[in-house]
């Protein structure tokens, strides 16, 4: 199974101005460039095996594509086609062109290697770790009919687990005991969240980003998964409407 994440950045015209929805109209380039069945089958998908997301770069002044595929199929049908981006691209949401300047694939992977990247990791409990989740776009959750506007644990950890068991064709993570375990030895290390709602066709859907710091208490098989889950969040996203721009993030480790 193919992870991948293609990196496209783009010349900032002047007169844009640039808010989340952008996303949305950045999941229309990508609808317009990929096959019409394929894109209709990815309608129908509750899961889709792809996430993207656009920001700005202060430091390299221009805006940054970022898009990752979580299967074979996703990265044959999307990521093939947008190599081929041409040098403008019509934002038809906006009625301007934007100018390509770069496309570079960033990040390569095989659920297979991801795990055993983790899973080959000498047993040490005795070295807590914090992972700090990074919420750059606005992140929600839904249950019950109800946006979730704060990332608490079962949540976070159910997404990822949700996408990998989903798409990777693997069953060892595909257990209930799994996230059990997961919740009995993780914990709130620290937060510094602000509200931020996403703009959806006239909807405002509530929202946060910021950081979200988890601790790791002294358990090897923990460790390992919750590691993995953290590389993996990187290419899935978090929580809802990652295909639209939402649940980009970041993650790193404390010792």
């Amino acid at each position: 199974m193919c992870l991948k994440t293609l990196e496209i950045k783009f010349a900032l015209p002047s007169h844009i101005k640039l808010n989340q929805a952008i996303g949305s109209i950045m999941q229309g380039v990508l609808m317009e460039r990929i096959d019409h069945d394929y894109a209709t089958y990815l309608h129908k998908q509750n899961l889709r095996p792809y996430s993207q997301y656009i920001f700005f770069s202060k430091k390299q002044h221009c805006l940054i594509w970022r898009i990752s595929t979580l299967n074979q199929q996703a990265h044959d049908e999307i990521i093939l086609p947008l190599l081929n981006l041409p040098y403008s691209v019509f934002l038809r949401h906006k009625q301007i062109n934007i100018t390509t300047i770069s496309k570079e694939i960033i990040y390569e992977n095989t659920y297979e290697k991801l795990a055993k990247k983790y899973f080959s990791l000498s047993n040490n409990p005795e070295e807590i770790k914090i992972i700090d989740f990074n919420f750059i776009t606005s992140t929600a959750f839904k249950s019950q009919g109800k946006y979730i506007i704060f990332p608490e644990i079962h949540f976070l950890l159910s997404s990822l687990l949700n996408r990998w068991n989903y798409l990777s064709n693997t069953d060892f993570l595909n257990d209930k005991t799994v996230l059990a375990n997961l919740q009995r030895h993780l914990y709130v290390a620290d937060y510094k969240l602000n509200m931020r709602p996403f703009s959806l066709e006239g909807v405002r859907v509530p929202a946060f980003v910021g950081l979200y710091s988890l601790g790791i208490a002294k358990n090897d098989m923990a460790q390992k998964i919750a590691l993995l889950l953290a590389e993996f969040a990187h290419l899935s996203g978090i929580g809802i409407k990652t295909a639209i721009g939402m649940g980009a993030v970041n993650t790193s480790i404390r010792v």
